[in-house]
């Protein structure tokens, strides 16, 4: 809902997230390197893309195994990482994993092959969080949209080269070849990584800082239930459809979820309350799709609809659990926010999701095969339905908007009240805790235009004080 009698921004190309006319050249580097190493993770160091019939060099065990290693490693790293680390933490993160790849591929003797496929995945999770801190606290929406859409593009296409090779003679190789040039591209953009100041670039004077809402927290559990649920149990039950059709199904599946990226761009271009559109595609396709697979011994066409469904709500779902943690994670400023989020999606949901998955996939019993599938079925229209609580919370907390701009604070407190520009900052600084000496500071101006500008602020805004100030917009102040 809208507040104060002021009209919602329309969502379009030149007026929302959706413009590519955002994207700033200086964050560039951690764009292409968050799209290529993402890609080369997803489509080629997790179980969730491993294909059970092909012929590869990293078979379904080890992908599962490696996918823990990582997943667990990147909650623990979370914890230690700080924002400012980020750069050398990527760096020796990477140098890690291509001497761990180097021996992985090399050595003759299985025990050591594995070893360094775990020592590789530790890594990752090493490398993961340290990419996470610029995509999150650095990067405006826009390019954090660039950056999953993209990167998830890339996965679907890599992974359906591969599956139209899966049964020729080229597949090992070729799945080397790929795998060692996104991985070789990744880790040379890794090395022009920097921090944002680094360079004595001018600091942005940030928005305030609204009070985080526990109830924010909605958002981690619905991105969980994506893991679990669509990346998990959907892909075990792909696997065990795709065994047993004589369709190309997993090339469906990808096909999907080229398709699903487009509609999230699709989605947040034109449509209004775009997380709550977004969340019921995601469950309502995968539920839809699920529901098809269990008719399809009988119309065996419904195998195909299957899997282009689960791949259309799964990316979906994937760019949108990534997206909303980058917004919410730079709106509020929160680095407990996004150690919730990796602990619980990454080490809870995701491990979950992958043990739920692999028991399915493995089980061989059509009977846990149709339970599967009912239950989850079952479990996606329940989130569905109580969308519109998550959506409720979303728009009180105010992010929900926010991910419809290019960045954070677009839609700033000081604005209907018709404050200047040096005003807004002015007060900003202010409720960010800092003295008035300071904002002179800061700001580059002196005491007395810092005192003027206060008092010129105050009159519009029908106080006398500071300390009004403060009780006025009490959400934005430091706490």
């Amino acid at each position: 809902m809208q507040r104060d009698g002021k009209k919602a921004e329309e969502p379009g190309w030149g007026g929302n997230v959706v413009n590519i006319a955002s994207l700033r050249r200086q964050n560039a580097p951690y764009i292409i390197a968050w799209i290529l190493y993402y890609t080369w993770v997803v489509a080629f160091a997790t179980w969730w893309t491993a294909s059970p019939a092909a012929d590869t060099a990293f078979t379904v065990q080890l992908r599962g195994l490696m996918h823990l290693v990582n997943l667990i490693s990147s909650a623990v790293f979370v914890f230690f990482i700080r924002k400012e680390q980020f750069v050398i933490t990527t760096r020796v993160g990477a140098a890690a994993i291509a001497a761990g790849m180097a021996v992985f591929f090399l050595a003759p003797d299985g025990d050591i092959r594995l070893a360094a496929a775990v020592i590789s995945s530790v890594a990752v999770g090493c490398v993961n969080i340290g990419l996470l801190m610029p995509f999150v606290f650095t990067l405006n929406n826009t390019e954090k949209l660039c950056a999953v859409v993209v990167s998830n593009a890339l996965i679907q296409l890599v992974s359906l080269l591969l599956e139209l090779n899966a049964g020729s003679g080229r597949r090992f190789v070729l799945e080397c070849v790929v795998s060692f040039g996104i991985l070789g591209a990744s880790l040379f953009t890794i090395l022009f990584l920097r921090k944002p100041d680094a360079a004595g670039e001018k600091k942005e004077i940030q928005p305030p800082v609204p009070q985080f809402h526990r109830r924010i927290y909605l958002t981690v559990l619905f991105n969980c239930a994506i893991a679990i649920l669509c990346k998990g149990a959907g892909k075990g039950i792909l696997d065990v459809a795709a065994a047993g059709s004589p369709m190309p199904l997993l090339i469906w599946y990808y096909a999907g979820g080229l398709v699903g990226g487009a509609v999230f761009i699709l989605v947040y271009a034109f449509v209004g309350k775009a997380f709550v559109w977004l969340g019921n595609i995601t469950f309502s396709t995968v539920a839809m799709g699920i529901l098809c697979n269990a008719f399809a011994p009988q119309v065996p066409g419904f195998a195909v609809s299957f899997a282009v469904l689960l791949g259309i709500g799964s990316t979906v779902g994937m760019i949108n659990m990534y997206y909303i943690i980058g917004v919410v994670g730079k709106k509020y400023d929160s680095m407990r926010y996004l150690r919730m989020s990796i602990l619980f999606i990454g080490a809870c949901g995701g491990i979950s999701g992958v043990a739920v998955g692999s028991w399915i996939g493995t089980s061989g019993s059509f009977g846990i095969f149709m339970t599967a599938s009912v239950v989850s079925a079952a479990v996606m229209i329940f989130f569905m339905l109580t969308s519109p609580v998550i959506a409720g919370a979303e728009y009180e907390n105010d992010w929900g908007k926010d991910s419809h701009h290019t960045d954070i604070g677009q839609e700033d407190p000081f604005r209907k009240y018709g404050l200047s520009k040096r005003e807004t900052e002015v007060c900003g600084l202010l409720l960010q805790g800092y003295t008035m000496r300071q904002v002179s500071g800061i700001l580059s101006i002196a005491y007395s235009t810092v005192n003027t500008y206060c008092t010129s602020a105050y009159r519009k805004l029908g106080i006398n004080s500071r300390t009004e100030l403060l009780l006025l917009f009490r959400e934005y102040a430091a706490k």
